[in-house]
């Protein structure tokens, strides 16, 4: 019997585990080609059904984007443009619709609401903030991992590195984690996910959000995930020398504006050299395998519950990292495809074996797709679109043009262009995909190029336009 097949069999609705990681750039799985990771639980998921090789976030940063993510719209139309802000009660929310429709719905992790103990639709919430996550930053409590570590008379280390490590600045924001590992925040969160589903008797199904805070800054990953790359070959940053003197200036500023500063996420590129770099980049794919042993315990324990064949498993994160890709660090300066692009693999009942595929897709797909999967009817004022016929083999185009977006600049991607529009500035990006999948050179200004410009840019207006929040 076909996945396919055995789903339309199933007396009850399936289990939806998502699985979303924290500044994770789409390179960074073996089965998308890129032999340096160790991802071999998250490759056996796309074995089993479909990694989407072209998905996009619409919001470059984290608050942003998983208020689209929740709400299904674009950040203009849900109106949530920043961190530490979230969707008010009237607005949106496919996980309430899950709840509302039989679901228990269960967070494990971080979720970045603000406050950060907002229900959001949740029947249940472990909730563990950022890495360096302070409290008060937004909202007056600690989450559990403040709780936990207390036990243990500790505080977040990442609140302390950059005053505490010698020589901080020449680390880029790297160092390895100083306490036991089973205290490390991301097996904190996998070893609590295991357990949310054990503890779970199945009488309803289960909508599981884990929420993992890597490989998100400080890149500080465990020594035991580190051995597993000794020897690999880290790939070295994308990019050219004096590229900034063709992008945007606020390129240029965001690195500027780091240096000479001790704050929790300042890196000095100053300091930076090709071995800081790779040891920056080895850290950050380490955290990554860390995690992938979570999704295979994830699947495991689903699986010993007896609950294999009707449980769907999604796997995505809600943005991505430069990781020193065109003299840039972090995402809040770029619309580079090292940010807006993030992995996104769907497998269980349902989703057809269809391994690597090329469609573009947007995360504002995913609250459509799983009430369509649930049997649980269409999400009110959705922007984004089911999935489902591309999860089944279908050779539909449900996005020409993706769209993401991040305070004073917007991006529309088609598959052969790219343009990255700043309102009200005369500067601006434009790259050709086809000939320059690197995005290193800025074509915006080319006098050869300005019919292409102008197309994306009415394409652009005429997106804004049609999603625009209404009231």
């Amino acid at each position: 019997m076909s996945e396919i097949e055995s789903s339309a069999a199933l007396s009850t609705p399936p289990n939806i585990v998502l699985i979303m990681t924290d500044q994770q750039r789409w390179d960074t799985l073996g089965c998308l080609g890129y032999d340096h990771m160790i991802t071999p639980h998250i490759d056996r998921l796309t074995a089993r059904g479909v990694a989407f090789n072209r998905a996009f976030t619409q919001g470059a940063v984290c608050g942003p984007s998983r208020n689209s993510i929740v709400s299904g719209q674009y950040v203009h139309t849900h109106g949530v443009d920043r961190n530490e802000a979230w969707l008010s009660p009237e607005q949106p929310n496919w996980i309430e619709q899950l709840r509302d429709g039989g679901y228990h719905t269960v967070n494990i992790g971080k979720m970045h609401t603000a406050p950060i103990r907002l229900p959001c639709g949740f029947n249940h919430r472990t909730v563990v903030e950022n890495k360096n996550y302070k409290q008060g930053h937004h909202g007056p409590d600690p989450d559990d991992y403040d709780l936990y570590l207390k036990q243990f008379g500790l505080v977040r280390p990442a609140l302390t590195y950059h005053s505490e490590v010698p020589d901080w600045p020449d680390y880029l924001n790297t160092t390895v984690w100083p306490h036991d590992e089973e205290l490390f925040i991301d097996n904190c969160v996998g070893r609590w996910s295991v357990a949310a589903i054990r503890d779970h008797d199945f009488a309803k199904p289960l909508f599981l959000w884990s929420g993992f805070t890597g490989p998100h800054d400080p890149y500080d990953t465990t020594e035991s995930s580190l051995a597993r790359y000794d020897g690999a070959e880290i790939p070295d940053p994308v990019g050219i020398p004096d590229e900034l003197d063709s992008k945007p200036p606020p390129q240029r500023r965001a690195m500027q504006g780091m240096e000479g500063k001790r704050g929790l996420a300042s890196i000095w590129w100053s300091r930076a050299t090709p071995e800081r770099i790779r040891r920056m980049r080895k850290h950050y794919y380490a955290n990554i395998t860390a995690i992938d042993d979570w999704v295979g315990a994830i699947v495991a324990e689903i699986e010993a519950r007896g609950e294999l064949d009707n449980t769907i498993f999604v796997f995505t994160s809600d943005h991505g990292d430069c990781l020193g890709d065109h003299h840039q660090v972090y995402k809040f300066s770029s619309h580079y495809d090292s940010v807006a692009r993030v992995p996104l693999v769907f497998a269980g009942p349902g989703v057809e074996r269809l391994g690597v595929r090329d469609p573009m897709v947007e995360l504002i797909d995913l609250g459509p797709t799983f009430l369509q999967m649930a049997g649980l009817g269409p999400l009110a004022a959705a922007n984004g679109q089911s999935l489902e016929p591309l999860l089944r083999g279908g050779a539909e185009v449900l996005h020409e043009t993706v769209f993401s977006e991040y305070g004073p600049r917007v991006m529309a991607r088609t598959e052969a262009w790219k343009l990255v529009f700043y309102p009200g500035e005369a500067y601006g990006e434009l790259y050709d995909l086809e000939r320059d999948p690197d995005e290193l050179y800025n074509l915006y200004d080319d006098s050869g190029c300005g019919r292409v410009r102008g197309e994306m840019v009415e394409r652009m207006m005429h997106w804004w336009g049609s999603t625009a929040r209404v009231g």
